[in-house]
């Protein structure tokens, strides 16, 4: 069966998606300047999704209660994986965290084959084992140890992991992919804001630097509006197994977005890790027998690639 053109259109949409979360840890960096974390999440979260409320306005007449149920879902899943991932942040450090969070390429296909019986091909694993070594190379040093703060990021890849999963499942079933959306953010900013208020954070407006403010806007705009959306949109075509592996191209913009704005090195070992990484995108991506290497057999749309 070949792949459609919509699939393939929507898992290059998932490209940009990861490109504009590669900037995260930078803007997240300048933001916690100033704010505290889970104000961070509250701000973020509940100004994009009045923003997109007011400028997707014409879709609230799509608007039905599963729409509602399934976007309340994702949101309660949004929370719940950023949550536990800024508690791992403050017992490790972002390079490791990047590397524990992508072992995601291996836990989706592997949830999709155990809940919807759907074995992903195999060069789908050995892309994602490329890919992890390609994450390690990028983001870690010698002294790689497994801390407290990596255990949580380990369970914010699986959290993440059923998010992509859901996300797939629920896009075709929405009326309003923007609705669907709005509520995400509307969910998980709620939440973030009672954690918020209820700790002892404080955010004093008075004292939110111009750099803190920059951070803020990249992650409501473009971070939280504009690259969710996409991947709610993109996943309705879009195959999981691939989505993330796409995805995870998200450490080598943030390794770039680290260099060029933050002053990061980029060396020799970086390299060879982006490099990896493309290959397993790229293996991940092309079918070999399509293009003459090999018998090219009929296989079922999630392990074509």
């Amino acid at each position: 069966m070949e792949v459609s053109k919509k699939v393939k259109l929507s898992e290059m949409a998932m490209i940009f998606v990861a490109m504009i979360w590669g900037g995260t840890f930078v803007a997240a960096k300048y933001a916690q300047e100033s704010i505290p974390t889970f104000w961070i999440l509250a701000l973020r979260f509940i100004l994009a999704s009045l923003a997109m409320g007011f400028i997707f306005f014409k879709e609230w007449k799509r608007c039905n209660r599963e729409t509602i149920r399934y976007g309340i879902r994702i949101g309660l899943l949004l929370f719940l994986g950023i949550g536990v991932q800024m508690i791992g942040l403050k017992y490790t450090t972002p390079a490791k965290q990047s590397f524990v969070l992508v072992t995601y390429v291996i836990i989706v296909p592997m949830l999709e084959w155990i809940f919807y019986g759907k074995k992903p091909a195999n060069k789908i694993f050995i892309s994602g084992v490329l890919c992890i070594i390609g994450v390690g190379l990028l983001s870690l040093n010698e002294n790689f140890i497994l801390s407290f703060g990596d255990a949580c990021t380990l369970v914010y890849a699986f959290v993440f992991s059923i998010q992509v999963l859901k996300v797939a499942d629920y896009s075709p079933k929405v009326n309003s992919l923007i609705i669907f959306s709005i509520f995400q953010f509307l969910t998980a900013g709620v939440l973030s804001l009672i954690v918020a208020i209820f700790s002892k954070e404080t955010l004093i407006l008075q004292n939110v630097s111009r750099a803190s403010l920059w951070g803020i806007i990249y992650l409501t705009v473009f971070n939280t509006a504009l690259a969710f959306t996409i991947q709610n949109m993109a996943q309705k075509y879009a195959r999981p197994a691939n989505t993330a592996l796409i995805m995870a191209t998200e450490s080598i913009f943030g390794a770039l977005a680290a260099y060029f704005f933050a002053g990061e090195a980029f060396d020799l070992r970086k390299i060879i890790g982006c490099s990896l990484i493309f290959i397993a995108i790229f293996s991940a991506q092309v079918d070999l027998k399509a293009l003459g290497f090999g018998k090219k057999g009929k296989e079922d749309g999630h392990e074509l690639c």
